[in-house]
């Protein structure tokens, strides 16, 4: 009798163990995927301006003028709020360029220098709209050292707009995420209680109050929360770690401030959603028939 209660109660840690592995993995890879979303709207900002600030547009300068006058037009345009960098290009760079992107045999037939000493601009993120090219275009078009100003109109215009569909369909995403992560992690704790209610019921039969029996399974659902946020945070910390190995220029990405904020984030919200889950799915199993406990 003494060993079938032995392997009675074995039977029973392996099952509460497994259940409890089970839950703290379900709501551990749930929050990974929240974190993965958060990381992407957090760094959207830095990686938005990183490809605003890239796409800007060529001063072709006459190629009689002197190369003081030059600088000093450089130096004119580098002075502008809405510029953040500006690089002198001469005809032999420039004509290098073109080497490497047409075949130098394309270039011994032309002329020496086929191609006239440039500025290449580029704006701050925030001034990299269709509006800011123009009012540059027109600023310089008039003045004599320049001869032609190149950028690509479309592609300023799709860009901006392309920037914020891909905003609003991320934010669409995060919000779906959210609520199908709360309905993940609300089941899994609701299935996690359910095996404990009779133990709750039996709670009751003896007299212990609504609160005495809520209390450890709410510090159990907050630690639970604790360790599933920890070990999604260790997971995606991990794929931050191989991304940086494959890809050197992630970290140029990254907003490491945004990143710690991210990590707290995760924490509380698993800690959150489990105890609300908790408390809600206990609340179920203390209102509960008798007679329904065996369903």
């Amino acid at each position: 009798m003494k060993k079938q209660t032995k392997q009675q109660k074995r039977l029973i840690k392996r099952r509460l163990l497994s259940s409890y592995t089970s839950t703290l993995i379900s709501i551990s890879l749930v929050l990974f995927l929240l974190s993965l979303v958060g990381l992407l709207l957090f760094n959207q900002h830095k990686v938005t301006n990183h490809i605003k600030e890239n796409v800007g547009f060529t001063i072709f300068l006459k190629k009689d003028i002197k190369q003081v006058d030059m600088h000093k037009l450089r130096k004119r345009i580098d002075a502008m709020d809405i510029v953040k960098s500006s690089e002198f290009v001469s005809q032999e760079e420039a004509s290098m360029r073109l080497a490497e992107t047409l075949g130098k045999e394309y270039v011994d037939l032309a002329e020496n220098h086929p191609v006239p000493p440039s500025i290449e601009v580029r704006f701050f993120a925030e001034y990299a709209t269709a509006e800011s090219f123009s009012e540059i275009e027109n600023m310089m078009k008039d003045n004599a050292m320049v001869d032609t100003i190149h950028y690509d109109r479309m592609q300023v215009a799709k860009l901006n707009a392309n920037i914020r569909k891909i905003s609003m369909l991320l934010l669409g995403f995060s919000f779906l995420l959210l609520i199908i992560s709360v309905v993940l992690i609300n089941n899994t704790i609701r299935l996690s209680i359910y095996s404990k209610r009779f133990i709750i019921n039996t709670m009751q039969l003896v007299g212990a109050t609504r609160n005495y029996i809520r209390s450890p399974f709410l510090l159990h659902g907050a630690f639970n929360g604790f360790y599933s946020g920890t070990i999604a945070l260790a997971m995606l910390a991990g794929l931050l770690y191989f991304l940086q190995n494959e890809i050197k220029e992630i970290t140029n990405y990254l907003d490491f401030e945004l990143l710690g904020v991210l990590f707290l984030s995760v924490i509380l919200i698993g800690i959150f959603l489990s105890l609300v889950a908790t408390f809600f799915a206990v609340n179920k199993f203390l209102n509960i028939n008798k007679d329904d406990l065996y369903i």
